[in-house]
């Protein structure tokens, strides 16, 4: 089969998924990624556009509203490619950020019947541009969007607001697809799609999976001028580390802490760490996997105060490093949890928190337990395995 994926990158969370699906699915089949940034040195892997193009489509949707005009000519170049390699099955993942041009991409999908998969990795397919609301408690995304409250959740810079016309864009550019098949991280995702415009689809979910080549219990002593690793380690990663993603409660709860814990908190941008309170360790951030493991391996508890999320690859990676994770109820970022490798807290719950560190010392005694699980149920090659089904299945299906 011939399996072309389109995504923002290869790297994040997303690259990884993206890469990882290529890398488990075999060399059997003729793999292609197209994305608007390029990272790796792969040769299957191919950049869209150039940075001027990248800025030109930034300018458009962050200051105008007006992302149906960006990256016009190269998602042009890239259909035109397409029709050349006439892939089998075409696997989507993010296309905002300024990563191609949906109107076009989504004309090419229907005037062909390409049979294509979409894994949505948040919630912007179907809304006027956010990419999660729960936080703001809007449900306009149920029966069309505009006049928005939420603009800087949309990612516009200007107050500018287009998010009528980027819902019914969407839906209009999305719907009456013939051959496409939605998956989902997680059932709260999967929930969210049923209940938008996107319902008349089949929606599956298949769980994100983690290289466990990179993702093992190590000691390795990487940081230790910096992290004493005489204390208890309670550790955050974030990328980007903002309000969504807790940073303010990190921040009060290092005042809550007895001195026996030392929190570090990884993925902060050099102002956040530059105005860092002296109780707290901070690291900018790292893509390097190994480096990530040597943390979560040393930590004592992972702790996920995230507000929204759709998944949580943090708490799976902490898992596979043995480490009970203390995550807030949001999302769908507790369904790889259970009372045996976890304990989950209400939101903006801090005592909470600190009651949670106690029942942590218990799953510390079981990390042995909790990495063999997450091994068992988490691995990027149980994913791809996953994935290859449904692209059998797909392909199968007459057009």
């Amino acid at each position: 089969m011939k399996i072309v994926q389109i995504n923002a990158c290869d790297n994040g969370s997303t690259g990884k998924i993206l890469l990882d699906i290529f890398d488990g699915i075999g060399k059997e089949n003729e793999r292609i990624a197209f994305v608007s940034r390029k990272c790796s040195s792969r040769d299957e892997v191919i950049k869209m556009h150039s940075r001027l193009q990248y800025r030109i489509h930034k300018f458009l949707s962050s200051y105008l509203g007006l992302d149906e005009f960006g990256s016009y000519f190269s998602t042009k170049k890239t259909i035109n490619q397409l029709k050349k390699i006439k892939p089998d099955i075409l696997h989507l993942h993010n296309l905002h950020d300024h990563t191609i041009n949906y109107v076009l991409l989504f004309r090419y999908i229907k005037k062909y019947n390409v049979k294509t998969i979409w894994t949505m990795h948040d919630c912007w397919a179907f809304t006027g541009g956010c990419f999660y609301f729960e936080l703001n408690g809007c449900e306009k995304w149920k029966t069309g969007c505009s006049h928005c409250k939420y603009l800087k959740s949309t990612g516009m810079v200007a107050n500018i607001d287009r998010t009528k016309r980027q819902y019914y864009l969407k839906k209009k550019s999305f719907l009456n697809v013939k051959n496409m098949l939605i998956v989902t991280p997680s059932e709260w995702l999967k929930n969210h799609v049923k209940n938008s415009f996107l319902k008349e689809y089949e929606v599956k979910v298949i769980l994100n999976g983690i290289n466990l080549d990179n993702f093992s219990r190590t000691d390795r002593h990487t940081f230790d001028n910096i992290i004493d690793r005489h204390k208890k380690v309670l550790l955050g990663v974030a990328a980007p580390f903002n309000e969504r993603k807790g940073f303010s409660d990190f921040i009060k709860l290092a005042d809550m802490l007895q001195p026996e814990f030392q929190l570090v908190m990884v993925g902060l941008n050099d102002e956040q760490f530059a105005t860092l309170p002296g109780k707290i360790v901070g690291i900018k951030r790292t893509n390097n996997q190994k480096e990530l493991a040597e943390l979560y391996s040393m930590a004592y508890a992972f702790l996920n105060l995230t507000y929204e999320d759709t998944s949580s690859t943090v708490n799976v990676e902490a898992l596979a490093c043995g480490t009970p994770v203390i995550c807030y109820k949001s999302g769908g970022a507790t369904e790889m949890l259970d009372s045996g490798n976890s304990v989950v807290v209400e939101q903006g719950n801090l005592e909470g928190i600190l009651k949670a560190l106690e029942k942590a010392e218990i799953l510390n005694g079981a990390r042995d337990d909790i990495e063999r699980r997450a091994k068992k149920d988490f691995s990027s090659q149980r994913m791809a395995d996953e994935y290859a089904m449904i692209y059998k299945e797909m392909n199968s299906r007459g057009n």
